[in-house]
């Protein structure tokens, strides 16, 4: 690091120390989210072998009894879900229930019409919404949370050929008509949404200016705020703000635990990278937030189970958990 970086650094330290002290970022009970799924038969091509544990992870004795006991709720993608038979997904749901574990979808909210027919992970069919949904309700799933996919970066800012470019207000009313299909499903059901924070700190302001548009469009707040950093210091720097405009808001704040870019490359690299994210923020940086979400998307780490097994992903959750606790 240079010395400028160093000081720099060091100056943003001084910031964060002093707005700890004043109260900015209270230290409080973290809730502990974490990717899961059901047993796939006919998983995504080259994925076979990837967090392949064939449903014993839903099973009473399964190897993650520390980690079971203190994740607060488990989030499913619609891969895994759209992939499962119904049967295995029906043990998935009813051991999730069985250990008090609440159950989040996440998934791409924006529905195409001529509105926007996007091609990116923020935009979906209905049909396939409600496909989706229905086969949660037939195996006895109760949907606490909706995770939207990143609709305010992918349909405001993004860049791909595609993108729409859409106003705040335009996408805040398009979800009015996305929550209406969920809620049709699982009536109790709380949206909120993971969404991009990297070094701009613009976009910061953007953010929390949506999270306003949308509670006067849709009459409600986000339940949550799950910051999906890209790990630069620029944009550890920013999820400060981003907290405190969030908790003035009464938004609970999360950030994705995850491994960078240049360390998503094996089961090790992955779980190294990702426990030295959260001990620097929360153990050396002292920023705790409401909700840390340990989660994956790419084919790192391989392995879900034992969590006593380094370089599994509850393995990464245990560590979490003991870190917190110390």
């Amino acid at each position: 690091m240079t010395s400028q970086r160093r000081l720099g650094y060091s100056v943003f330290l001084c910031t964060l120390v002093g707005a700890l002290q004043a109260g900015a970022v209270p230290v409080s009970a973290t809730e502990i989210w974490m990717w899961g799924g059901p047993r796939v038969d006919h998983p995504v091509p080259g994925w076979e072998n990837v967090r392949a544990y064939k449903g014993d992870m839903w099973t009473p004795d399964a190897p993650w009894k520390t980690v079971s006991g203190a994740v607060k709720v488990i989030q499913f993608t619609p891969t895994n879900i759209e992939r499962a038979n119904e049967g295995d997904l029906r043990q998935a749901v009813a051991d999730i229930k069985r250990r008090n574990i609440a159950l989040a979808v996440g998934t791409g909210l924006l529905i195409r019409s001529d509105r926007c027919r996007a091609k990116t992970e923020a935009y979906v069919d209905q049909a396939s919404l409600d496909k989706l949904f229905g086969k949660l309700r037939r195996a006895g799933a109760d949907v606490k949370y909706l995770t939207m996919d990143e609709p305010f970066f992918y349909g405001h800012r993004d860049s791909s050929p595609t993108a729409c470019h859409e106003s705040p207000q335009a996408l805040a009313q398009a979800l009015v008509g996305s929550i209406a299909v969920v809620r049709k499903y699982f009536p109790n059901a709380q949206f909120g949404a993971d969404e991009v924070v990297d070094a701009s700190g613009p976009w910061v302001q953007e953010l929390v200016g949506w999270a306003d548009t949308y509670k006067s469009v849709t009459g409600q707040p986000l339940a949550f705020i799950h910051a999906d950093d890209g790990w630069s210091e620029a944009a550890v720097r920013n999820l400060l703000p981003l907290a405190t405009a969030l908790k003035q808001r009464g938004i609970p704040f999360g950030v994705i635990y995850d491994a960078d870019r240049f360390n998503n490359n094996s089961d090790e690299n992955w779980a190294r990278n990702t426990i030295s994210h959260f001990t620097k923020l929360e153990s050396e940086l002292g920023v705790h937030p409401d909700h840390a979400v340990i989660e994956t998307w790419v084919r790192y780490p391989s392995r879900v189970l034992p969590e006593n097994a380094p370089g599994t992903l509850t393995n990464v959750v245990l560590q979490y958990i003991q870190r917190r606790s110390r």
